[in-house]
């Protein structure tokens, strides 16, 4: 998937949880002018709170790409890594020598300047088989 699809899918859900919580706080407002306050304003506006952190929590551990949790990824161990995510698309592992692999997340056709190369997943890991670094990048040579 394109990032921009999921940049544009969590700005909206961002933007509708946001609402919700500023129509909460209006309502809450409304009813302690009255001295009338409803528990179900309350209620709402935590739980659209508390969805709104794990938006933002989501996000920001899986910052290179949706599927793979880079807070996770990061400091395990690379066999942990293939058995959890699966093999590798590029690269191999080699016991004892650090080195980078790959996963494949997607061909850029979008719509928005697309390069039409094939973009992966990488992930370094040093002697002992520990992940250092992730990043996103093009297919090698593109």
């Amino acid at each position: 998937m394109n990032p921009w699809y999921f940049a544009i899918g969590i700005f909206f859900i961002s933007f509708l949880l946001i609402v919700g919580i500023i129509i909460c706080a209006i309502l809450l407002m409304i009813q302690k002018a009255r001295k009338n306050i409803n528990k179900a304003v309350v209620v709402s506006a935590g739980i659209n709170f508390l969805l709104l952190v794990a938006t933002v929590l989501y996000v920001s551990s899986h910052s290179t790409y949706y599927k793979y949790n880079d807070w996770a990824i990061l400091g395990s161990n690379i066999y942990t890594i293939e058995q959890k995510y699966g093999e590798f698309d590029l690269g191999k592992i080699t016991a004892g020598q650090k080195g980078q692999v790959a996963y494949y997340i997607y061909t850029d056709n979008g719509p928005i300047m697309p390069d039409h190369l094939d973009h992966y997943y990488y992930i370094a890991y040093d002697e002992q088989g520990v992940v250092y670094c992730v990043w996103e990048s093009l297919q090698p040579g593109g």
